[in-house]
């Protein structure tokens, strides 16, 4: 298993951190959760999976449709 580091604003970890708490997870379990189910749903829209291990990757995770719906 990988540790990744990265930063967000303090008004998303405060959403991550009421997500986390409602659904009575750790924010990290949160956040692979997230993680994983964006990738299982990119390579189900795909044909072919295609790795480069060497090259940088970048994820851009778009908020749910109902992001503001907790407030």
């Amino acid at each position: 298993m990988a540790t990744i580091n990265f930063r967000i604003s303090d008004e998303l970890k405060n959403e991550l951190q009421f997500i986390a708490q409602e659904k009575e997870i750790k924010v990290s379990r949160l956040v692979r959760e997230i993680i994983t189910e964006y990738i299982e749903e990119y390579y189900s829209e795909e044909d072919d999976i295609i790795c480069l291990s060497n090259e940088e990757n970048r994820i851009v995770l778009e908020l749910p449709n109902n992001y503001n719906n907790f407030l």
